[in-house]
């Protein structure tokens, strides 16, 4: 999937890892964000039902890419959706995502091994007023979705075929404004404009304040584009705002090009009685643009 393979690109540091070179900008031209926009009766029971440990993990990512061919990509905006579903466990499918405050250079996206539980062939995923389905394809259940698709902080309910209980999610919504604005620049002509500073760099955002947290990541490459020198990882609270420190760039040479990737996440656990346990919800809304190391 197209998530994972721009992780693998970011964390392995190998010659064939290009994106492209930078064009000393003589004009604008800026990406256009795409976010501006009955009761039930309870059956007494003896046992009560007692949750614990993780049954299910479910990932809705959008992802809008600036300069497509700048950092190898076919599409600006990218929309996906997948889930899955196992044995009670005590792993989680987040924990490469550093904690809230820090800083890290040894970004790994891992997937804890599970004991895979076929719920179906398909789930249906109903928003408002959208809805999709998802196909059960090897242990996961997996599609991609128009953008206009997406309901941005909807309420979701997933229902199977069978008839085996549901869950609900609550999606999340976008950006209006980034800055720097110049990591938006869309032409390849034009691209990696945006300075990163060596002695610190803050970026900023709107809307924030939400319950979400915040990820900068910086994938830092050669001058020409060719290969991939290293990263830094940052979280921060949804506050707006957030600088990475200078310690982690003053390795970087001057005019280094960089891939920069923002992205809002929010991670909830759903309560899932049919197995006893919880459903990691996150949510993602990433954006990537391009700047230099100055």
């Amino acid at each position: 999937m197209i998530k994972e393979i721009l992780i693998i690109v970011l964390c392995a540091c190998t010659t064939d890892v290009a994106i492209m070179k930078t064009h000393t900008p003589e004009d604008t031209a800026e990406i256009v964000i795409v976010d501006t926009q009955e009761d039930t009766i309870q059956e007494p029971s003896d046992i009560p039902v007692t949750l614990d440990g993780n049954v299910g993990y479910v990932n809705y990512y959008l992802r809008q890419v600036a300069c497509p061919v700048c950092v190898g990509e076919s599409q600006e905006i990218t929309v996906e959706f997948k889930a899955k579903f196992f044995e009670n466990t005590t792993a989680s499918h987040i924990d490469w995502i550093p904690p809230v405050g820090t800083c890290t250079d040894q970004l790994l996206m891992t997937v804890p091994s599970v004991n895979p539980i076929d719920m179906g062939q398909s789930v249906n995923i109903k928003g408002m007023p959208s809805q999709f389905t998802a196909t059960y394809q090897g242990a996961e259940y997996y599609t991609t979705v128009y953008e206009s698709m997406y309901d941005r902080d909807t309420l979701h309910t997933a229902e199977f075929p069978s008839g085996e209980d549901s869950f609900q999610f609550m999606s999340i919504k976008g950006f209006d404004s980034i800055e720097p604005f110049e990591m938006l620049y869309v032409d390849p002509s034009y691209a990696f404009a945006a300075p990163v500073y060596k002695t610190g760099m803050t970026f900023s955002w709107t809307p924030y304040g939400s319950d979400s947290n915040f990820m900068i990541t910086l994938a830092i490459y050669t001058q020409d584009g060719s290969q991939l020198l290293g990263y830094v990882a940052c979280t921060a609270p949804d506050q707006g705002f957030m600088t990475i420190p200078g310690q982690h760039l003053q390795q970087y040479p001057t005019w280094s090009l960089a891939a920069i990737h923002m992205a809002r996440h929010r991670v909830e656990y759903v309560p899932y009685d049919l197995h006893g346990g919880y459903i990691e919800s996150h949510m993602e809304w990433e954006v990537i643009g391009t700047g230099h190391i100055e």
